[in-house]
């Protein structure tokens, strides 16, 4: 019994099983507290490293202590009765454990896969685009030529200067999102106060935030459209109450990745509109251009897909309608969780 419990610290589901023998053997020679204890803790942890295994390591209990009782005699029913009750509180311990470390352990795979989708469409969203944007000005500019004056060449070359500086800005900020730091505290934001409690901003200032901060991604995402050759119709709504900071965050990206597919998809010699409205519980997008007939497939084609998925789950609509080149989509998106 000494070797089957020092051998199941090493080798639990092999050696526990000779410690719950040997405890077994041992209590029907001379019933003693030892051995009794060791059994009981031997069936419990057994169960909880496996069902089956704590299963028949009750069984074996409760058989063995029916040895030594006359079958005929009334104290049968009894006993066995009473070590049915007694014997199976390691069995129901053992399982319950189990059930909480199978619980930890979904949920700890739960936030592995949402931690690997959420750098998945941080790339997706920031460095992919970013380098799409990259080598579209390069082919605009390949294909009309050197511009004529040299402030004119400066200029462009700054533009492709801050796209690489961001797609390297954003290469940091996803590696320093992967590495783990659980030292590290993060820093309060300017809106925190230094107990860490969010300092309460008055509701119409937050609307007046949240409207420059969407017609601001706006006029950059225009602007990075004309320089490809561009033009179109690009409307936003007037927010009338503020939206939580995951929707704001949601809206942004996908108003990001839409001017990104227009950029990668579409005829620049066409027509594009994209118009975003609000009303009280739903936030509505609308988008219509015409691809172009020699689309390069400078992404995935994953990007609207991961936002469709996050979209419906929250109860929202993501309707997408094609007719010959005519691309059409339709967005509802939830306003409140």
């Amino acid at each position: 019994m000494l070797v089957g419990l020092i051998g199941g610290m090493f080798r639990p589901r092999w050696f526990l099983w000779a410690a719950l023998v040997a405890g077994e053997m041992l209590m029907l020679a001379m019933p003693m507290i030892t051995p009794l204890a060791v059994i009981i803790a031997c069936t419990g942890f057994l169960a909880y490293l496996d069902t089956w295994s704590g299963a028949i390591a009750t069984g074996m209990l409760l058989i063995s202590t029916t040895f030594g009782v006359e079958p005929s005699s009334g104290r049968l029913l009894v006993a066995t009765l009473q070590n049915l009750a007694f014997y199976c509180f390691p069995l129901l311990t053992g399982l319950l454990l189990h059930m909480m470390r199978q619980r930890d352990h979904d949920s700890y795979l739960l936030r592995r896969q949402q931690e690997r989708e959420d750098t998945a469409r941080s790339l997706h969203d920031t460095i992919s685009n970013d380098l799409a944007y990259l080598i579209l000005r390069i082919d605009h500019a390949e294909t009309n030529g050197m511009p004529a004056g040299e402030q004119e060449y400066r200029r462009q070359l700054r533009e492709l200067r801050a796209a690489a500086d961001r797609a390297m800005t954003h290469t940091h900020a996803v590696i320093d999102s992967l590495e783990t730091r659980p030292a590290r505290q993060p820093q309060s934001e300017p809106s925190e106060a230094q107990d860490g409690t969010p300092a309460p901003i008055p509701a119409g200032d937050l609307v007046s935030a949240q409207q420059g901060e969407l017609q601001s991604l706006i006029d950059d995402e225009e602007t990075r459209l004309e320089s490809l050759g561009f033009t179109g119709d690009n409307l936003l709504g007037e927010l009338r109450q503020p939206l939580p900071p995951d929707r704001m965050r949601l809206l942004t990206g996908l108003l990001a990745e839409l001017y990104a597919n227009i950029a990668k998809h579409a005829d620049p010699a066409e027509w594009y509109a994209i118009s975003i409205s609000f009303d009280a519980n739903d936030i509505r997008i609308s988008v219509s251009d015409t691809g172009t007939e020699h689309d390069e497939k400078l992404g995935l084609g994953s990007g609207l897909d991961r936002y469709r998925t996050i979209i419906e789950t929250a109860g929202g609509g993501f309707a997408i309608r094609t007719e010959q080149r005519h691309w059409q989509l339709d967005v509802c998106i939830p306003s409140r969780p």
